[in-house]
């Protein structure tokens, strides 16, 4: 069953993946971080680039992950993609014990 409101096109990556992209693309990837969502609009506004550049990155983060894309009624957000940190395979009895 799928959202046609909620759409993540690739296996979601870790934060640390930013520091493989290229120095603008991080750039933005840490500006979309720190709003949570954002739009096409706000992008180029605030990052003084130009629809055609904003709309290359956005492209490019969908395919690798890093960002969703939300429709809420008539706007489209971009919003970052993380997959949470893997949990300890150890039972918590061992945790405790190390805890004393």
């Amino acid at each position: 069953m799928s959202d046609p409101d909620f759409e993540v096109s690739s296996t979601p990556k870790t934060i640390l993946d930013l520091t493989e992209l290229p120095d603008e693309q991080r750039q933005l990837m840490n500006w979309i971080i720190r709003q949570h969502k954002v739009t096409l609009p706000e992008i180029v506004n605030n990052q003084n680039i130009s629809q055609e550049v904003a709309q290359k990155h956005i492209d490019d983060f969908i395919s690798q992950g890093l960002i969703q894309v939300i429709n809420e009624e008539e706007t489209v957000y971009y919003q970052p993609h993380f997959k949470s940190p893997k949990k300890s395979r150890l039972p918590q009895n061992i945790w405790d014990k190390l805890d004393t």
